[in-house]
């Protein structure tokens, strides 16, 4: 998936992403990063998504968390280190892209990347996704109905 192809938010959703994995010192850049700045983004969409879709926000970022904390931490004095996107990231952005132009959207959206969540399966935020109870035939319904609006 080309980087051109995110909306404005969803290139500053994955930037806040890349800043949560260096405050966390991790060096990969995983889904449950992304996952983590989507729930915890002050317009709320992405709990509210997960609301309307019949989940619970509070259990996926619990168990969100939970993963995020039993990832390994790498201390270093390098003030140029850098964070490398996982594999399971870029599976995620190009799941995104495919429900985007699936849907005839020219673009990818911060919805489309967290229902791309919900499809790409091995990934701990898949599993905290699921842990909360959220389906990606209720999150399409909650998206497309906000869409509506």
């Amino acid at each position: 998936m080309a980087y051109e192809n995110l909306t404005d938010r969803s290139k500053g959703m994955l930037e806040n992403a890349q800043y949560k994995a260096l405050a966390l010192q991790h060096q990969q850049l995983l889904p449950e990063h992304l996952l983590a700045v989507l729930l915890d983004d002050r317009e709320g969409m992405a709990a509210s998504l997960i609301r309307a879709a019949g989940g619970e926000p509070r259990a996926v970022t619990d168990a969100n968390q939970a993963k995020l904390d039993k990832l390994p931490k790498v201390q270093t004095t390098d003030v140029n280190q850098q964070v490398i996107m996982s594999q399971e990231l870029a599976r995620v952005l190009a799941q995104a892209d495919d429900i985007a132009k699936k849907a005839g959207d020219s673009y990818v959206t911060v919805e489309r990347m967290l229902l791309a969540m919900t499809i790409t399966t091995g990934t701990g935020a898949h599993e905290a996704l699921s842990k909360g109870g959220v389906k990606a035939t209720g999150l399409n319904q909650a998206i497309n109905e906000l869409r509506k609006g």
